[in-house]
């Protein structure tokens, strides 16, 4: 089964653990995973070409533009994690106005995050600041140190690879405590009326790396330290300090509300979130006493 990637950061360690800690194959599943952009995996998995995948806002704007197969069965990160960084001479958020900030895609989890700071700072996106699009997060961190835009919006490990060369941290957006559907388990209702032992199976384990990933601090460090392709242990223990207490199996309608407040879609206010929700594979193993011996209470 191949399984995509919306991002190479340490919010995905968990899909790494499930991987090098063979519990994919404990419940019958052979997982690989393929690096693809937000919008390419919304795509896929409407083709029918992709199972299953890590996704957001990118999903949610796709359904909003008629995706309307795409569906969340559970969640990951639903809080925006995200710091913005600037070149060093930029001291306040204030003075991005008239600059050009990067992000990875629009329509994902980090440039809705993006958009709900800079308002918080009277800022609005593509008006007050301009937005480019730079897909992947080493390219935001190497788009930043090369000068080419003048702040980023990242998330660990890359944060600490581009202050340790200079850039400043101008906001932490976990102060803000903003809900916001950043990375969720992402299918089809397709496939889970098609194939819902697997989903089923592939939800079980997705959990039980879900709890291995905060239980197991030195296994989970190395698992972001191979999947980022980065050797800086010190960088994978801050990714994994930040993530650890964000990781939640439960998607939440607020996170996704927050989304289609900041899409500027036709139809975005009509869209309700429980319609891009079906829970329905963690109620039944929560019913049946699984989820709670397997994962924890919710």
């Amino acid at each position: 089964m191949a399984f995509g990637l919306t991002t190479v950061s340490g919010t995905v360690a968990p899909i790494w653990v499930a991987l090098d800690q063979g519990i994919f194959e404990r419940h019958g599943l052979a997982v690989e995973t393929v690096a693809m952009s937000p919008a390419a995996v919304s795509q896929a998995l409407t083709a029918g070409s992709l199972d299953l995948a890590t996704s957001g806002g990118s999903a949610i704007s796709a359904y909003v533009g008629g995706a309307t197969d795409l569906v969340f069965i559970a969640g990951l990160i639903n809080k925006a994690h995200f710091k913005v960084l600037s070149r060093p001479e930029i001291t306040r958020m204030e003075e991005l106005r008239g600059k050009t900030i990067g992000s990875s895609t629009a329509g994902s989890g980090a440039s809705m995050a993006l958009f709900e700071t800079l308002r918080r700072f009277g800022l609005e996106p593509n008006r007050d600041v301009q937005i480019s699009y730079l897909r992947e997060q080493p390219s935001i961190a190497s788009g930043l140190l090369s000068g080419a835009v003048d702040a980023g919006v990242l998330a660990p490990p890359f944060t600490d690879q581009v202050e340790a060369q200079g850039a400043r941290v101008l906001v932490d957006m976990r102060q803000f405590n903003v809900e916001l559907a950043g990375t969720n388990l992402t299918t089809t209702r397709s496939f889970l009326a098609r194939e819902r032992d697997v989903a089923r199976r592939f939800v079980m384990a997705y959990a039980e790396a879900l709890r291995f990933a905060r239980e197991q601090r030195e296994l989970t460090v190395a698992a972001i330290m191979r999947g980022t392709q980065n050797p800086d242990r010190e960088q994978a223990e801050s990714a994994y300090e930040v993530f650890r207490d964000l990781w939640d199996l439960w998607p939440t309608e607020g996170a996704i509300q927050t989304v289609l407040n900041n899409l500027d879609e036709p139809g975005a206010d009509r869209v309700r979130p429980a319609e891009l929700l079906d829970l329905s594979i963690l109620h039944e193993l929560e019913r049946s006493g699984w989820l709670a011996q397997h994962y924890g209470a919710n």
